[in-house]
């Protein structure tokens, strides 16, 4: 190992002694770093070969400089004795893993177990390709570039920007044309080429505020994040920047060109003609600046937006070194152990670095599922179902269990009372899991009335009468309205006269004729014939008097007809609505169908109600359905249903497998209208761990195609 400045040998006696401890690389360096935040001195120790640094302290250094010892209590004595500092074989121990872990090491002493298995496995996830070394570029340029940087451009810029905002206002209409135009093919490219545009120039912020800095840009290329190309820039020699406001100055430069580029995309869009530079300057102005702000401003990713804060608080290595914090918190409240402090820093500012450590990690926890589902959809199933499972287990599982791990090391120092509460938590936790306490199955549905009588005309008749209106309460067999037909009355008109007239002939015939008699038969024959007609074409006009069945409420008239306007048979002129019966129409997932019974009890939450109603299970479907029942299910609509992505909206076809069960009401209730509800219905008891062990069975069925016939 190489020092930028000459370290005097520690301990030089004991040089001779046999050197169990692997040695370091040779070429490794150490560079004096600025102070820490309490005053205390820091160092660099550089990796020149990965272009990586990591900050050390004064016990760090005094191992480094004593590493030729050989043994770790040999370190630790000579540390004790020559320095103000008290420290053990342990500590040394723990240092040791740290350069392990950091492949700092040879590699004929230690070789880093599953470094090559996890290149390979994680190749396809992240890949960077260096295109370019412009370190020579950049210094031949910077003379040209350097009024970008001054005050008065920045100055200017600022003023463009106000411009470009007021004259965009002035002309809304415009921008929201070209928001619209943006949906369409030539918009899609105009973005292309902006994006990239974009893109490229945020880097060169990075690359030209480094080089103002004198701090060398090794390469510039573009990395692959689960096969999405990314822009990056090596700036890693930054840390040799004993200020850091200059590290804080290159962290956000690309974040600054980008809206300086935007400012003046703004000012420009209200006066280019009409054409693709007018719809890539509308991106400029817009969506890339946006896209890059809210990816790159996350401080919980070692994007621009870490280092800018670390850079702001002065304190390198701001998620390994809050890790550390987060750590003693769980490992002091969960089991007694008292770590030493990873920082001399207040306590305000610890519980800053405590409460960022866990945000990190619950963002990171949603990242990493995220980009495992990327995975896992990028693949053919077989494949990609193998792939979410690696991710998961690499970047959420291992992580937990190498804590666990050192729980497990140090189970000794636990106190006796407090382990007694773990394993006793541990347990309570068991049984919630594995006892089949669950009894019920809920389930979310839309409540409608259980018996709905449609109003229609039996054929074309014309409307004479309005005898309701919309909302009233009816009784059985009350007149709703009056419809009349001219064709069926005159039918009964014309058999009413023809059925008389044969009725006087048939009396006639008697007196007036020899063949009266068989006359007066064929006479009263057809009178009957027509009298039957009459008595008929009166039963057909009275169904045009349209009556309640059912006591109910009076629902949906429609409002376009009047008295005089034709109805076809097809048209619903209202319906009568018993509001105190009802029936719910739920869907139930594929997981918890076979827990259902037929009559089971059911409990029915209605919005804004509290007392529950109460029902029974009558039909249970067992083919999944193809279209939602009902749109009010559907996300889009407040639902809780999503939608298949792929498939047209108007076919409501769901994303996942639901089966439709029916629940008919015993208590009574006012339902005027169609309602989403929530539904508990009693079922086979089954656990936490029965139900996740199904889910996963059923994914693997579905995914693999195992268990499908044909």
């Amino acid at each position: 190992m190489q020092t930028a400045a000459t370290l005097p040998p520690a301990g030089g006696t004991a040089l001779a002694q046999p050197q169990p401890l692997p040695p370091l690389r040779d070429e490794l360096k150490i560079h004096p770093a600025g102070n820490n935040r309490d005053g205390s001195p820091a160092w660099h120790l550089a990796d020149p070969v990965r272009n990586l640094y990591f900050r050390l302290g004064w016990l760090e250094l005094e191992m480094l400089r004593r590493w030729p010892l050989g043994a770790p209590q040999a370190i630790a004595d000579s540390i004790s004795q020559e320095t103000t500092m008290t420290v053990d074989e342990q500590d040394v121990l723990q240092f040791l893993g740290f350069l392990q872990q950091q492949q700092l090491l040879r590699r004929g002493a230690f070789k880093a177990r599953g470094s090559l298995w996890r290149r390979i496995l994680h190749g396809y996830l992240f890949i960077r390709l260096p295109l370019v070394r412009p370190e020579k570029a950049l210094r031949r340029m910077l003379p040209w570039v350097e009024w970008l940087f001054s005050a008065p451009f920045l100055l200017l810029t600022a003023v463009a920007a106000l411009a470009g905002v007021v004259l965009a206002a002035r002309q809304w209409d415009n921008v929201e044309a070209a928001l619209h135009g943006a949906l369409s093919w030539n918009g899609a490219l105009a973005f292309a080429v902006a994006l990239i545009l974009s893109k490229c120039w945020h880097e060169l912020g990075h690359a030209f505020m480094a080089t103002r800095y004198g701090v060398r840009v090794g390469h510039m290329g573009v990395a692959l994040l689960v096969m999405w190309p990314m822009a990056y820039t090596d700036t890693g020699e930054s840390w040799k920047l004993s200020q850091s406001r200059h590290r804080l100055s290159i962290a956000s430069a690309g974040i600054m060109a980008e809206l300086m580029l935007a400012a003046w995309a703004t000012l420009f869009w209200s006066f280019a003609p009409e054409g693709n530079v007018k719809g890539a300057l509308f991106f400029l102005a817009t969506t890339a600046w946006v896209l890059t702000v809210a990816v790159n401003a996350s401080p919980f990713m070692r994007f621009d937006g870490y280092f800018i804060l670390s850079d702001t608080l002065d304190y390198p290595g701001l998620h390994e070194r809050a890790g550390n914090w987060a750590k003693r918190w769980l490992r002091w409240h969960l089991l007694g152990l008292e770590d030493p402090i990873p920082d001399n820093v207040s306590p305000a500012f610890a519980r800053f670095l405590t409460l960022f450590a866990f945000a990190t990690w619950v963002y990171r926890l949603l990242l990493f599922v995220g980009i495992a589902l990327v995975v896992y959809n990028a693949f053919f199933k077989a494949l990609g179902l193998v792939l979410f499972f690696i991710e998961i287990v690499t970047f959420v599982v291992q992580p937990m269990f190498r804590e666990l791990k050192i729980w497990r090391a140090r189970r000794r120092e636990i106190a006796p009372a407090r382990l007694l509460r773990l394993v006793a938590v541990a347990l309570a936790l068991g049984l919630s899991v594995f006892l089949p306490w669950s009894g019920q199955v809920s389930l979310h549905g839309v409540m409608e009335a259980g018996v709905a009588q449609p109003v229609y005309t039996p054929y074309a008749a014309q409307l004479d009468k309005v005898l309701v209106q919309e909302g009233q309460q009816v009784k059985a067999g009350q007149k709703l309205f009056e419809l009349v037909a001219p064709v069926p009355a005159d039918e009964q008109d014309k058999a009413l006269a023809l059925s008389q007239a044969w009725q006087t002939s048939a009396r006639g015939a008697m007196a007036l004729d020899k063949n009266g008699a068989a006359k007066q038969v064929v006479a009263d024959q057809m009178a009957r014939q027509y009298a039957i007609q009459q008595r008929a074409s009166a039963v057909e006009l009275q169904r045009l008097q349209l009556v309640a069945l059912e006591d109910g409420v009076v629902h949906d008239v429609e409002q376009t007809l009047r008295p005089g306007s034709w109805v076809s048979p097809g048209t619903r002129i209202a319906s009568v609505i018993d509001t105190h019966r009802w029936r719910v129409k739920a869907l139930v997932s594929e997981t918890d169908l076979a827990r259902l019974r037929d009559g089971a009890t059911a409990r029915v939450y209605q919005q804004g109600r509290w007392q529950p109603l109460a029902g029974a299970v009558v039909t249970i479907d067992h083919d999944a359905i193809r279209r939602l029942p009902n749109l009010m299910l559907a996300q889009s609509h407040g639902g809780p249903v999503a939608l298949n992505p792929v498939a047209p909206a108007n076919e409501l076809r769901p994303a996942a497998v639901w089966y439709r069960v029916v629940i008919e009401g015993i208590s009574a209730a006012p339902v005027s209208k169609e309602q989403l509800v929530r539904v508990d219905v009693a079922s086979d008891r089954q656990s936490l761990a029965h139900g996740w062990v199904n889910s996963v069975m059923l994914m693997l069925i579905q995914q693999t195609g195992f268990g499908k016939e044909g």
